[in-house]
């Protein structure tokens, strides 16, 4: 694909590696421009269903915090009016199940999880 217009910063790091920031259009049939036939106009798809209850109210949160996190993370803390919503997306899932490893920490990356680390989530009624 081609770059729409120059890269205006590019970063050279010492090890002579590099990396530009640009932004690109996302294609025309992504997912964000589809309409009812991918139910996203609609109703919602209510994919975790609950009813009221301190367990609504106790994922409500969680879920809230995973969205702002994820949100926050796509658009530098606010800085970045164009995001990508497929990393935003990606985030949100992060946010609210932890990374894509058996225990869902960054082994790796100690730094990258949260302190205290939460119990594993068994699901409800488990």
């Amino acid at each position: 694909m081609e770059v729409p217009r120059p890269i205006d910063t590019i970063t050279v790091l010492p090890d002579g590696s590099a990396f530009g920031v640009f932004s690109m259009p996302l294609p025309e049939d992504h997912w964000l421009y589809q309409t009812d036939a991918e139910g996203f106009t609609g109703p919602p798809p209510m994919t975790l269903r609950m009813g009221e209850g301190p367990a609504r109210t106790e994922m409500a949160a969680k879920v809230r915090t995973a969205a702002r996190w994820a949100i926050k993370a796509s658009t530098r803390n606010g800085k970045e009016v164009d995001f990508d919503p497929d990393a935003m997306a990606q985030n949100v899932v992060i946010g609210l199940l932890g990374y894509w490893t058996p225990d869902g920490l960054s082994g790796d990356d100690p730094w990258a999880n949260p302190d205290p680390v939460p119990p594993i989530y068994q699901g409800a009624g488990s």
